[in-house]
C-alpha cells in the first residue's frame, strides 16, 4: 500500500510540523499513538496539511510485527516494538534534518557554557552524549545529544530530545535531562567550542587546536544537508567556526574533557 493511501477508520495519524517540515505518522491502532508521541521531534506543533512524500507509517498485521514506512522507502521490520520505534525516531529525525528549511544539522551534541555553546561533533557511537551527559551533570545547559540546529548567523537552536545514553556500548536508554540533574537551554547561542575527542582507553586529554579551516571541513563532515543545500550550509557552518575555539584529541574518561571546557568557559585557562 503507498504511503499516499487515505487513512481509513481503523488507522490514526499524527500531523505535525517541527522546524518548518510538515510530516505526519499513521499508526494501525489507537493504543500506538501514545508510544509515537513519546518520539515525536522537539517543538513540534500540530500541523494541518501535509504533504504526500511528507508521509511516515508504523504498522503492525498480527499486532506482534511491525514494519516502518517512510517516504519512498518499506523499511526492515521488527518482531520488537522498541526497535520499531527507534528505527521511526531515527527517520523522523534524518528527514527533519535534511528538509528543514532555515535551520542546518550538523550531528553533534551540544551544551550551552553561560551564553555561548559547546559543539561535540561526531556520528553515532563516537562518545558524543557520554560527554553531553557528563557536560550537564556538572551543570552545562542541555541542547542536544545528537543534532545541532544552526541558523545562518552560526547561532545553534535547541533540539532537546531525551538523552539516548547506550548500555553495554550496543542498546540506548532515552533519559530526560532532568533525570541527570540538569536542563535545557531555551535561546539560541553562539558557537565557542568545537570539541573532538576520540575514546581510547587509558588515553589523556591533551588535544591540540584546529585551524579553522579543519574545524569547518569536520563540522561540514557531519552535515546532513551538505550536498543538497552547500551554500546555505557553508555560510551557517563560517558563521559557527568564526571566532571558535576547535581542539581535537583523544580522551579516556570524559571527566577529564569536561574539567577542562569548563576551565576553558570560566576564562581560567587558555586554549593549549
Amino acid at each position: 500500500m503507498s504511503l499516499d493511501t487515505p487513512p481509513t477508520a481503523d488507522r490514526h495519524r499524527i500531523a505535525l510540523e517541527a522546524f518548518g517540515v510538515p510530516i505526519s505518522v499513521e499508526v494501525g491502532s489507537e493504543e500506538l499513538l501514545p508510544r509515537v508521541h513519546a518520539i515525536l521531534p522537539p517543538g513540534w506543533r500540530p500541523c494541518g496539511s501535509i504533504p504526500k512524500d511528507h508521509r511516515f507509517r508504523l504498522t503492525s498485521r498480527d499486532g506482534v510485527s511491525y514494519r516502518v514506512e517512510s517516504p519512498g522507502q518499506s523499511l526492515a521490520g521488527s518482531s520488537d516494538l522498541d526497535v520499531a520505534l527507534e528505527i521511526l525516531d531515527s527517520e523522523l529525525r534524518a528527514f527533519i534534518a535534511l528538509a528543514a528549511p532555515d535551520h542546518i544539522f550538523v550531528h553533534a551534541g551540544v551544551v550551552g557554557l553561560g551564553d555561548r555553546a559547546a559543539v561535540i561533533p561526531g556520528p553515532a557511537f563516537s562518545g558524543k552524549t557520554t560527554l553531553v551527559a557528563e557536560l550537564v551533570r556538572a551543570g552545562a545547559l542541555y541542547y542536544s545529544d545528537d543534532l545541532a540546529a544552526l541558523v545562518g548567523d552560526g547561532r545553534i537552536h535547541p533540539y532537546p530530545k531525551p538523552l539516548s545514553i547506550r548500555i553495554n556500548g550496543l542498546s540506548q536508554t532515552d533519559h530526560d535531562v532532568a533525570a541527570l540533574g540538569g536542563s535545557s537551554g531555551t535561546n539560541a547561542v553562539p558557537v565557542a567550542w568545537i570539541i573532538l575527542s576520540q575514546y581510547r582507553q587509558g588515553a589523556s586529554w591533551r588535544p591540540y587546536r584546529l585551524s579553522p579551516g579543519d574545524a569547518l571541513l569536520t563540522l561540514l563532515s557531519n552535515t546532513a544537508p551538505a550536498q543538497d543545500r552547500p551554500g546555505q550550509s557553508l555560510t551557517a557552518l563560517k558563521s559557527a567556526v568564526d571566532g571558535a575555539i576547535a581542539l581535537e584529541g583523544e580522551r579516556g574518561e570524559a571527566a577529564e574533557v569536561v574539567e577542562h571546557l569548563l576551565e576553558l568557559a570560566g576564562g581560567r585557562e587558555s586554549a593549549r
